[in-house]
């Protein structure tokens, strides 16, 4: 009998089979030649599942986004205002070799997306959803009177996006340079820097619990 193929499972080992190849040879080098050896298929059998590399690429990036915003999820269950909002944090940023590869996809597809309107259009959207997310911690724990009041959510949204793509960068390009550690300390330094004065620098020191999952 002829071996039955899960449809999405099949996909999804396509995406992952990619993400090797970029982790591996950079953006330029994901060709569909490349992807298809990486995923012990052939070029034709690709073309069942995507409809071009930048359907691929693009797929690629969307699926590890959600798996993170999955994780993000699980993490915070339970936990409200800067609490939600930290753990969500630790999964945005290259703490161990899981996010280390998430971090070089993330990366890879910046230059990609310059040239290419459709990959850029994907990017944006998926960056303002990260940004409700985090905005959406940030507005709850305005509500739980965890946020001086001077501190704009909006602004404070910003800053932790740039710190994790700041973070990410830095973790792809110098790895020695910007540890696990690093990363937590820097994080819990903003996070500090949002509360009210009075419990500020008690916040700021690093808690010291596992960054790696």
């Amino acid at each position: 009998m002829p071996k039955i193929v899960d449809w999405d499972e099949r996909r999804d080992e396509i995406l992952s089979a990619t993400w090797r190849v970029i982790a591996r040879d950079g953006i330029e080098g994901a060709t569909i030649r490349a992807i298809a050896k990486e995923a012990r298929c052939s070029a034709g059998i690709l073309g069942h599942y995507f409809d071009d590399k930048e359907d691929i690429l693009g797929s690629a990036l969307l699926l590890s986004h959600r798996r993170v915003g999955a994780r993000m999820s699980a993490a915070a269950a339970g936990l409200t205002g800067l609490a939600a909002l930290r753990v969500v944090m630790l999964e945005a940023l290259p703490l161990d070799g899981r996010r280390d590869l998430e971090a070089q996809i993330e990366i890879s597809f910046w230059g990609r997306a310059l040239g290419n309107p459709r990959l850029r259009e994907l990017q944006h959207s998926e960056f303002d959803l990260l940004c409700r997310r985090l905005h959406g911690h940030l507005l709850e724990a305005a509500g739980r009177g965890e946020l001086a009041d001077w501190c704009d959510p909006a602004v404070a949204t910003h800053q932790l996006v740039v710190l994790i793509d700041g973070l990410s960068a830095q973790r792809v390009l110098y790895p020695d340079r910007v540890t696990p550690q690093r990363q937590v300390e820097m994080l819990d330094r903003l996070l500090a820097s949002f509360r009210p004065t009075a419990v500020a620098a008690a916040a700021a020191t690093p808690r010291g619990e596992p960054v790696s999952r």
